[in-house]
């Protein structure tokens, strides 16, 4: 199991998002989680509140950013992983509520597997609209 902190300070907003998560190598296919690649599954089911220690249920948009994010390194892991299937389990978040945007989700969980199966970067950089305010992220692809 690893921790994983994706942070971004800009000067006009700052994100901070922690993900716990651990990866279990399979043969068979999980029977718990999603699909988000042939390989890679992605489950939800048992994320804490690293903070207060409580459960904490993902919104359906949510789960669709952690998704996105493990989509966009899910190739890299099945290269490198030699097991017929690898769940990723999502353990835990670390959500400063000041700090906190969705959209942080999708690099958080890409630069925990980064870290977690030693792939080369594919960062996503978050950035503001100072305009509307929402956020995005772009991928180095």
């Amino acid at each position: 199991m690893r921790t994983y902190r994706y942070k971004v300070q800009k000067s006009g907003f700052g994100l901070l998002l922690g993900i716990t998560a651990e990866a279990i190598r399979l043969t068979v296919p999980p029977t718990t989680g999603a699909p988000v690649s042939d390989r890679v599954w992605l489950d939800v089911a048992e994320v804490n509140n690293a903070y207060y220690g409580s459960q904490l249920i993902l919104t359906e948009s949510e789960v669709a950013t952690l998704r996105v994010g493990l989509g966009k390194v899910s190739g890299d892991i099945e290269l490198v992983e030699s097991s017929p299937y690898i769940l990723i389990a999502v353990r835990a978040l670390e959500i400063f509520e000041v700090d906190y945007a969705e959209v942080a989700l999708a690099p958080a969980i890409a630069g925990w597997a980064e870290a977690e199966f030693s792939l080369s970067p594919r960062r996503g950089h978050a950035s503001r609209d100072s305009a509307t305010g929402e956020f995005t992220v772009d991928w180095d692809e």
